[in-house]
């Protein structure tokens, strides 16, 4: 039982965690877009850009739309 519990206690702290993360990243990029275009621009100077286009699996092709690729005449 005491399983049980502990392990109920962690997923809420893990959901906790990261709802209150997402919270800042929300506030950040509303009250401070200045600073947000900074921390992107950090961000890829690390990391390097963006890849251009996503790889998928082949028999996923043609099935997946990304939010990126979608236009107004597709309302898939």
């Amino acid at each position: 039982m005491t399983e049980v519990l502990n392990d109920a206690i962690e997923d809420y702290e893990h959901k906790q965690f990261w709802q209150e993360v997402n919270e800042q990243v929300e506030r950040t990029q509303r009250e401070d877009p200045e600073g947000w275009a900074d921390y992107l621009a950090e961000r890829e100077l690390v990391l390097g850009p963006r890849p251009r286009s996503r790889r998928i699996a082949p028999e996923w092709e043609g099935l997946v739309t990304f939010p990126e690729e979608k236009d107004e005449t597709n309302a898939r």
